[in-house]
């Protein structure tokens, strides 16, 4: 193999890594004004990943979306688990944590 096509997997893995991680911490950011930097930093490693090789990007753009797809699954079965349970349960504190998580789906 040679050392241009190990540095450009190197860099595909480097950009796929900082785009989780961006994409980790974009929930938690609550400031329109951070939000737009997130997004502006996002679509930089997007359009940098493009450029190194577009297969790459698009088969990350697949990964991305069936994680999506998977967690909004997740998300329905737990909050309909939760909804099945509820009346199962006496503790009021207990009711009322579940109550929030339910309504946090």
């Amino acid at each position: 193999m040679k050392d241009s096509t190990i540095q450009k997997y190197g860099e595909i893995q480097y950009l796929k890594g900082r785009l989780d991680e961006l994409f980790k911490g974009f929930p938690n950011i609550t400031e329109l004004h951070e939000s737009r930097l997130m997004d502006m930093r996002i679509q930089k490693y997007m359009d940098k990943l493009k450029d190194v090789d577009e297969i790459s990007y698009h088969c990350y753009m697949v990964e991305l979306s069936t994680r999506r797809k998977s967690k909004e699954r997740s998300k329905k079965y737990i909050k309909q688990l939760l909804q099945d349970t509820l009346s199962q349960i006496q503790n009021e504190e207990l009711r009322e944590r579940i109550l929030y998580q339910i309504d946090k789906y």
